[in-house]
């Protein structure tokens, strides 16, 4: 069963835990994301057996904004096989709902890896089945590489970088 989070799922959502190397959105950013607006409860879902979640889908957005933006964190327990079919359910099953709320747009599938994932194999596995659930249910995944990212955080973290930007 696929559902969109309640409060009484707090204590379960919090305890998500994600060994895949992606970078996802943990307790503490789903507290922030909440306490803000840019995630809101409407737009978690999740992915139920036996009442037991096995699968959290986190959309984000501006805050204020109406409908989600984007994906930004896709969760399938390790003891769940195909995990890109569940993935792919519980994408359709909430874009569903948000177009069923008036959403003109798919959000993206937006996937966060440290460069040279290429080469690492438990991450282009965790990236792989992450698009294939993208692909399968008809939405645009954006893969973000953090090399140059982490790179100009550092440029602008050493003294005197503000005088030379």
């Amino acid at each position: 069963m696929f559902r969109v989070s309640q409060r009484t799922d707090d204590q379960s959502l919090l305890r998500f835990f994600n060994k895949d190397p992606v970078r996802w959105v943990d307790s503490h950013q789903l507290g922030l994301g909440l306490a803000a607006g840019s995630i809101r409860r409407e737009w978690i879902w999740l992915a139920l057996i036996d009442d037991k979640p096995v699968a959290r889908a986190v959309w984000w957005g501006p805050a204020g904004s109406v409908y989600p933006i984007e994906l930004r964190c896709l969760i399938v327990a390790p003891s769940i096989p195909h995990p890109e079919v569940w993935g792919a359910a519980i994408i359709r099953s909430a874009h569903r709902a948000f177009v069923a709320e008036g959403a003109l747009f798919a959000p993206e599938f937006v996937v966060t890896v440290d460069s040279g994932w290429r080469d690492d194999r438990p991450t282009a596995r965790a990236v792989a089945w992450r698009q294939a659930a993208a692909r399968d249910s008809g939405v645009t995944f954006v893969l973000h590489e953090l090399e140059d990212a982490r790179q100009t955080a550092l440029a602008e973290d050493l003294p005197g970088a503000a005088a030379h930007a």
